[in-house]
């Protein structure tokens, strides 16, 4: 099976900005494969407020930021658009109360579902609850998980 593009939740992201060693080599395989890696215009926003919360609150996250904002110029940046609306609002009546304050991860679910792209989070409980309901076909993969080859073993295909 071909390797397909896949769009990082904001948890991969943040992940991927600390360091993780397994996130790291599986982002340096997708960008010797993808050239730029995906992420969604809601995950844009999830970061930037965080950062810019910070550094109104006096903490010193401005090359925090600065290096978020390079990250994003060389990335594919998903819009939220009306495709993806149409699905979130699918997401958003099918929830619970309580998931529904989950908005972000409706939006980014929405974005990768509307088009037809694996989402990669360490968060697939969240995802695969805020999606039954609904039976939107959201795919999820785990950057995580070492793939057999990355630990020695042979390739599973993934």
């Amino acid at each position: 099976m071909a390797p397909e593009p896949v769009v990082l939740d904001t948890d991969t992201l943040s992940e991927l900005s600390r360091g993780n060693a397994v996130i790291k080599a599986r982002a340096a395989s997708y960008l010797a494969e993808f050239g730029r890696l995906t992420i969604t215009a809601v995950t844009v926003f999830e970061r930037l407020r965080g950062y810019r919360a910070a550094i109104r609150a006096g903490k010193p996250f401005q090359r925090h930021l600065q290096a978020f904002e390079a990250l994003v110029a060389n990335s594919v940046v998903l819009p939220f658009d009306q495709d993806a609306a149409a699905v979130a609002a699918d997401i958003w009546s099918a929830s619970t109360h309580g998931q529904r304050r989950q908005l972000g991860d409706i939006l980014i679910a929405a974005v990768a579902v509307s088009r037809q792209i694996p989402l990669a989070t360490r968060n697939k409980r969240d995802f695969q609850q805020l999606t039954k309901a609904s039976g939107v076909n959201l795919r999820l993969v785990d950057w995580t998980v070492v793939r057999p080859r990355e630990a020695g073993g042979a390739p599973d295909g993934a």
